[in-house]
């Protein structure tokens, strides 16, 4: 018996030791292509979990590899929400995918220098696919509607992604509901028009005794909506107070203009600006700051809200689980005939500035680099961009391509004024916290615009402070970089005086040290009149 026992146990190792020897040389197989090419396997992350894109990537991974039979795509969906701390986990145990997804999301200016491959030097030769079209020919930067500004960094002055789509923002509407509410398919044009329709929604509501949301909200979709009504009422304003030629209040400007007393939270533009984020954040649906993206979804494609306002990277989304056909709109922004919000307005913001997104960047720790960079150049074609952009139903981002029909409300406007300025500009999380702690007395109906204000008003000014002084030290760590590349730079320029390269960076270098220089100045100056102002206050 014990003999037999031992035969068994023998046989099953020497089982288990054939199957695992089997699957070694499977695997190495595996690694080698039909013509005898070792297989090359590039894995592609990125956070954009929207219908179509996926699909889309697949449908390009998939001619990519006909192409190129030693060529194995994959690619690594990651949800928004872990998406931060996946990918510094990934960077910084060198175990990163060779193409990750670019652009916010936790991949800071450090970040991009330290772990991606610059692409500056692909930007500037010609697109291999892009043979027999249009654009044969043209450096790769140059096959993109913005130059391909939406993979450049400006601190880095590198071009570090190649983007695939861009985005504009919309009011989505459910067809089917507005004729019942309405008798008709006209859309609103005019925020006049909007607060109607929002009015009828819940009127309609009320009668049929099944609650219609006006405007589906959420912590994430309604300041889509609420900022760019605030900055309608700030246009004027900041036309009048931005530098010659922008008509933008930006960057130092936007604090140096509120430390100079040139706007205050008791100016009536912003009064009137916070007004209208009020009107509006009433008809959206109660506590809506508290709930998210998903639950507002959720609401307009159950067809218990009239309209969302969303980014058309929704689009596809949308049409693939709503049951019922859908438009998108332009944000209403008043005219300046509104009986209340008119007096501000200069009119509707142009789209012009748009610049492309859905960058994607090479990693350092890829193996394959070159493959890497290859199969985003393919993206990048304009034949590829044409089916990426049909079958995710995104914005197209090479010159030349057509749009497709599901992404015609969605183009980019490009008729229109300047935005005005908000409360919270980009890069100001100090005075964010304090506008969005404060939010809920803004909307709450027992709430008011001037309770709102002197909620904020102790900390706003010392928001400004600690922001500035954020947004001075980041300026600073900047120019340190540009000195060891201005040096660098200037030393290949030497050595070879003819490497015509080498020398337009230097000039780029130059140009960018000289502006952020300034602009540090200026910061200085303006982070010495804040600190004095709350020292003044303090005494």
């Amino acid at each position: 018996m014990e003999r037999t026992l031992n035969a068994i146990g023998l046989g099953l190792l020497a089982l288990c030791f054939v199957i695992a020897l089997g699957r070694i040389v499977w695997k190495q197989s595996e690694r080698v292509s039909e013509d005898g090419q070792q297989i090359v396997e590039i894995r592609l992350a990125h956070w954009q979990l929207e219908g179509g894109i996926r699909e889309a990537l697949d449908a390009l991974a998939a001619e990519y590899m006909k192409l190129h039979p030693h060529v194995r795509i994959s690619q690594i969906p990651i949800p928004e929400r872990i998406y931060k701390n996946w990918l510094l986990t990934q960077l910084v145990g060198g175990t990163a995918p060779d193409i990750i997804q670019i652009g916010g999301m936790g991949v800071s200016d450090e970040r991009l220098a330290r772990f991606f491959l610059p692409l500056t030097e692909t930007a500037q030769v010609e697109n291999p696919y892009n043979k027999g079209t249009p654009l044969e020919g043209l450096p790769l930067r140059d096959t993109f509607f913005d130059g391909m500004m939406g993979g450049f960094n400006s601190a880095l002055l590198e071009y570090y992604g190649i983007p695939l789509s861009a985005y504009t923002l919309r009011v989505y509407i459910n067809m089917d509901l507005l004729r019942e509410i309405t008798g008709s398919d006209r859309l609103p044009s005019t925020y006049r028009e909007f607060i109607d329709l929002c009015n009828q929604a819940a009127a309609y509501g009320e009668k049929t005794g099944q609650p219609v949301i006006p405007m589906a909200g959420s912590r994430y979709n309604s300041p889509i909506l609420m900022v760019s009504l605030f900055a309608s009422q700030t246009q004027r304003l900041a036309r009048d107070l931005g530098p010659p030629g922008t008509f933008q209040i930006e960057g130092v400007r936007f604090s140096s203009s509120f430390v100079n007393d040139e706007w205050t939270l008791d100016s009536p533009q912003i009064h009137s600006g916070l007004k209208i984020m009020r009107e509006v954040g009433q008809k959206m649906q109660p506590g809506f700051m508290q709930v998210t993206r998903d639950d507002a979804s959720f609401y307009f494609m159950q067809g218990k809200a009239l309209m969302i306002a969303t980014g058309s990277w929704d689009s596809s989304s949308i049409s693939q689980q709503a049951r019922f056909p859908y438009r998108a709109f332009r944000i209403p922004l008043p005219g300046q005939d509104d009986p209340e919000f008119g007096e501000y307005v200069l009119g509707f913001t142009s789209e012009a500035g748009v610049n492309t997104g859905l960058a994607l960047g090479v990693t350092k720790t890829s193996k394959h680099p070159d493959a890497a960079i290859d199969f985003l150049l393919f993206l990048a074609s304009q034949q590829m961009n044409q089916k990426f952009t049909d079958i995710s139903g995104w914005i197209p981002s090479v010159v030349g391509v057509p749009p497709s029909e599901r992404t015609t409300d969605f183009m980019i406007l490009t008729d229109g004024f300047t935005s005005g300025f908000t409360l919270v500009p980009p890069g100001r999380p100090d005075i964010s916290r304090i506008v969005n702690n404060a939010f809920h007395r803004l909307i709450a109906p027992e709430g008011s615009v001037e309770e709102f204000i002197e909620i904020i008003r102790p900390n706003y000014l010392k928001a400004h402070a600690t922001d500035t002084d954020r947004n001075l030290l980041g300026l600073q760590s900047a120019l340190q970089r540009m000195d060891v590349q201005m040096a660098g730079t200037s030393g290949m320029v030497a050595a070879d005086p003819s490497d015509q390269a080498a020398a337009h960076r230097l000039d780029m270098i130059i140009a960018s040290s000289n502006s952020q220089e300034l602009a540090s100045n200026n910061l200085k100056f303006v982070a010495e009149k804040i600190k004095r102002r709350l020292q003044n206050k303090a005494d």
